[in-house]
């Protein structure tokens, strides 16, 4: 069994790397269930529903104001309520080995930002940033 290392790992937006993150996380896809019990059942019965939840994602790492094509970038749309088919989570990102894996969200899906700007900026330390976005219409997808 193989395990991957998350050293080489970084997000990208529109095509540039969003600077200083340090950790990238994927939910998951969600399976939705109902209930199934029947009159005079004494256990509880499921079946699965037609709308399954494809998950969040969030990122983080080092604040840096100054990250014109990352971090501020996707701060500055905000305001928008289209979602994004242009972010993309990378375990490898290895330019000398021609070595590319990488999440992006499945085609007619996006992924809607809901968590922008959440810095915190610690008196003796490293200032930080968080982002985080639901995944809509689709699941994430794993290219090798």
């Amino acid at each position: 069994m193989s395990s991957r290392s998350g050293r080489l790992a970084r997000v990208l937006y529109d095509g540039n790397t969003i600077a200083g993150l340090s950790r990238w996380n994927l939910s998951g896809y969600k399976v939705a269930f109902g209930s199934a019990d029947c009159m005079g059942d004494t256990v509880q019965k499921f079946e699965r529903v037609d709308s399954d939840d494809p998950g969040m994602v969030s990122f983080e790492g080092n604040y840096d104001p100054d990250d014109a094509n990352g971090q501020t970038a996707i701060n500055a749309i905000k305001a928008t309520t289209t979602g994004m088919t242009n972010l993309y989570f990378y375990e490898v990102y290895d330019v000398t080995n021609d070595d590319f894996v990488f999440w992006r969200v499945a085609s007619g899906g996006d992924i809607k930002i809901e968590t922008f700007d959440a810095v915190d900026m610690p008196k003796n330390g490293m200032g930080r940033i968080t982002f985080s976005g639901r995944v809509s219409g689709a699941a994430m997808e794993r290219v090798s």
